[in-house]
């Protein structure tokens, strides 16, 4: 479903894990906070990407949100 939503509207996605579980996110722009996604939506968790290895990028460069 992923591939259709950035098809349609040009959303990025990143694939994220811990410990407990993983998933796929929507990559959000932070505007001065940086990007982020949620986690656990339905209970309002989000996470901030700090880093290009802290997730895997499936629709885009990492530097598309993170600066060099």
């Amino acid at each position: 479903m992923w591939k259709l939503w950035h098809l349609l509207f040009g959303w990025d996605y990143v694939i994220w894990s811990n410990s407990a579980a993983d998933g796929i996110a929507r990559v959000h722009a932070g505007f001065g906070q940086g990007p982020w996604y949620w986690r656990y939506r339905c209970t309002h968790c989000a996470d901030r990407i700090r880093s290009a290895e802290q997730v895997i990028w499936l629709t885009c460069e990492p530097s598309k949100y993170l600066p060099e």
